[in-house]
């Protein structure tokens, strides 16, 4: 498997191991950014699969296109994972600056402030993106190959999976905000679309199943 960014190059199981250490990052938006780069690669091999077969000839071209973006989205996916932990760092710095002036209490609220809704800001990012691979996937679930159904339904629920933690490094962040309108905004945005994309997910695993099991 190829390496992933952060700080530097991590083999995957090097990821792991600092995934489970003391250290702040890699955190639940590191984990969920990688869990959906792990999807949209399942949709990828799916949606490859089916290309060059004469009986889903009528869908080859889409198929390629499905390609192009999961390539796309992985790539971007992996490069999430930094960003979450980059965006991470200046909060967890910001809790620790001293409050013994009334200055300096002002000062670390504003920055707090700034940086919780920075914080916030990826991890939501990570749930577009998420929402993205979740129809290209059940795109792929209903047009490609039989034979990989499965996968193409796992890469949903895989994506699925992500993009509900991502919501959660959303919401640990926007309960500690000031600014109680730009909270209700971000949550209201990450509600709709855990709503619109669960019911996808739902879809394709429920139909996928009973395929399988008819």
């Amino acid at each position: 498997m190829e390496n992933i960014t952060l700080d530097g190059y991590l083999t995957i199981n090097e990821f792991i191991d600092k995934l489970g250490s003391k250290e702040a990052v890699p955190g639940g938006g590191g984990a969920a950014a990688l869990t959906a780069s792990l999807g949209i690669s399942l949709c990828k091999m799916a949606a490859n699969l089916t290309v060059g077969k004469k009986k889903y000839a009528n869908v080859e071209d889409r198929m390629y296109e499905i390609i192009a973006e999961c390539d796309r989205l992985s790539e971007e996916f992996v490069g999430l994972i930094q960003k979450d932990a980059d965006g991470f760092l200046p909060l967890s710095k910001a809790y620790g600056l001293p409050t013994e002036t009334e200055e300096q209490k002002k000062f670390k609220e504003i920055t707090l402030e700034r940086e919780l809704v920075n914080a916030a800001a990826v991890p939501f990012e990570i749930m577009e993106k998420c929402a993205e691979a979740i129809k290209l996937s059940a795109e792929v679930a209903e047009k490609g190959s039989r034979l990989v159904v499965s996968d193409a339904a796992c890469a949903v629920k895989t994506c699925i999976s992500a993009l509900e933690c991502a919501s959660l490094n959303v919401y640990i962040n926007t309960k500690f905000m000031k600014d109680r309108e730009k909270a209700a905004e971000m949550n209201t945005k990450s509600d709709r679309l855990i709503e619109a994309s669960k019911e996808i997910a739902d879809k394709v695993f429920d139909e996928v199943t009973a395929s399988l099991k008819a």
